[in-house]
């Protein structure tokens, strides 16, 4: 069995958002088509749901600057400072309006616990999410991952589903990226993790 990860698409990672990733906005009609299919037997949606505090915003870290890593003396993590974004039960967290959501759909929230950050959709060591044991009970083998963004978090989960055993796909034309330079980062690690890139058109042409 199959299923389709969307990461995080939300108003804050889209046009206009405090955190946005160039032409997001363009994946949006992909991901409902996608949707749509019959070649997935479950759809998930990761959502970044980050209390105030949370460690990753420089707001909350006096001395640092955006968009450069600062080391936290309490977890001994290197952390990239981020804009706040994608705060819970604000407009910046909701699902782009444009996404169709399903009642079917599995909601996974990640990044709640304010001292600990999380790209991946799986979660980290310290705040796991409930997608590796929803994956599980659903009989999942197969997951193939779009969304925002792709050498952030859609990248880290791509890698965390590879490390669990799962076979793995990107939908790349379903994702976009922060910068060139990361992307080919990700794209050597998905070599080396034997994550496949996937064509849009496998899922769409019938």
């Amino acid at each position: 069995m199959s299923a389709l990860l969307i990461i995080d698409v939300q108003n804050d990672f889209c046009e206009r958002g405090s955190l946005e990733v160039s032409n997001a906005n363009e994946i949006i009609s992909l991901l409902n088509a996608l949707k749509e299919s019959d070649k997935f037997s479950h759809v998930f949606l990761s959502q970044d749901w980050h209390p105030e505090n949370h460690i990753s915003f420089q707001v909350n870290n006096p001395g640092s600057e955006l968009f450069k890593e600062k080391l936290i003396e309490e977890t001994g993590i290197l952390q990239m400072m981020w804009p706040v974004h994608c705060v819970q039960n604000t407009p910046g967290a909701e699902f782009h309006p444009g996404l169709n959501i399903k009642d079917t759909d599995i909601i996974i929230r990640k990044g709640q616990n304010p001292q600990y950050d999380s790209y991946s959709a799986f979660g980290c060591v310290q705040d796991r999410t409930t997608l590796l044991d929803e994956l599980w009970a659903k009989g999942i083998e197969k997951v193939y991952i779009t969304g925002l963004a792709f050498d952030y978090c859609v990248g880290y989960t791509a890698i965390d589903a590879a490390n669990y055993g799962f076979e793995v796909h990107v939908i790349s034309e379903a994702t976009r990226a922060v910068a060139p330079e990361t992307a080919e980062k990700a794209r050597k690690i998905f070599q080396e993790k034997n994550i496949t890139i996937s064509r849009l058109s496998e899922f769409l042409d019938n």
